[in-house]
Formats: C-alpha cells, structure tokens, sequence
C-alpha cells in the first residue's frame, strides 16, 4: 500500500514541477551585458538554463553563464543592477533572485546572488530593481 501511496505521490507532484533559469551574456572585461530567463513547465532546472544559454548564444554572444535556476513551475523573480567603478575601472553587473511567493525574498536572493558574482561589489555601491516579474 505504501508503494501505491509513493507512486501516486510521484505522478501527482510531476505535473506541478517546471524549470526557470537565467542567463547573463559577459563582456570581454568581466561585466554582465545582457540576460535573458527561461522558464519552462514540466522540465527540470538544466532543461531550463540550457535553453536560456542557447537563446543568448543565438544572439551572437559568446561567453554565457546560468547564475540562478529553479525547479518550481511558478514564482517570482527579481533583477537587480548595479554600475560602479573599482580601481578606476567602470564595473556592471546584475543579481538575480527567485522565491515561490515573496518579491522581497526574490530581491534578498538577487542581491545574494550580486555578492556571489561579483567579487568586487560591495552594499555600500547600492542596486535597482531593474525587473520583478511572476512566472
């Protein structure tokens, strides 16, 4: 009976799963250019990313990354951006952040995801919310 329980638990739950992901374009001097998200329903996370990627290596770029995915079908995500200068050099970049419900949550795991990046940014350069969207 456990076993018809687990597989019907299995099958119930596949048809709410998806994927979403990010992908960031980055210029020859290290700073984010573009990005793009993907979102996908019942595909997983890496179905997701490979796609996003794909779509901006159509668009001619050549070094792309997948900084934040998700398996959830649904959610909320923010982008955030930020230009400053290090070491007399102009610097960009943008954090990305996903939560099933929360905006706020999105953006702290956007601006989590800015300080994993980007080794050179610090809070006190700040960041806007350049994008909040539901998926």
């Amino acid at each position: 009976m456990r076993y018809v329980i687990g597989i019907l638990t299995v099958l119930a739950t596949t048809a709410l799963f998806g994927g979403g992901a990010f992908a960031e374009a980055i210029d020859k001097e290290g700073n984010s250019s573009t990005w793009t998200f993907f979102q996908k329903d019942k595909a997983g996370a890496a179905a997701a990313q490979a796609e996003a990627i794909k779509k901006l290596k159509e668009q001619g770029h050549a070094k792309v990354s997948s900084p934040a995915s998700t398996g959830m079908d649904h959610g909320v995500y923010v982008v955030i951006f930020t230009a400053y200068e290090h070491k007399g050099e102009a610097r960009w970049s943008h954090g990305f952040g996903i939560h099933a419900k929360s905006e706020k949550e999105a953006e702290k795991a956007a601006v989590a995801n800015l300080k994993k990046k980007d080794k050179f940014w610090k809070p006190d350069y700040g960041y806007d919310v350049k994008e909040t969207k539901n998926f």
